[in-house]
């Protein structure tokens, strides 16, 4: 009888990392900068302007001021 439920934990516990990987495809954000922040006042409107409504932007100190969107890979309008 111990063979027999050891023989399906491994089918079992594949079956559970398939399903939390199903869930979790969408769910890949990628990062684009625009553009300088004086040439894109509201980073945010323009990053879901260029990217679609799932996406954010903030004025980037680090980046020299650009402005970073971060957008989901799967689902967000074609970068341009």
């Amino acid at each position: 009888m111990a063979k027999a439920a050891s023989s399906l934990a491994l089918p079992i516990i594949f079956l559970v990392l398939l399903s939390l990987g199903e869930q979790n495809m969408g769910s890949i954000m990628c990062d684009l900068l625009i553009g300088p922040c004086a040439k894109f006042p509201d980073c945010d409107n323009s990053c879901r302007d260029k990217l679609g409504p799932d996406s954010n932007g903030f004025c980037d100190i680090k980046a020299k001021n650009y402005c970073h969107c971060k957008y989901d890979c799967w689902n967000a309008k074609t970068p341009v």
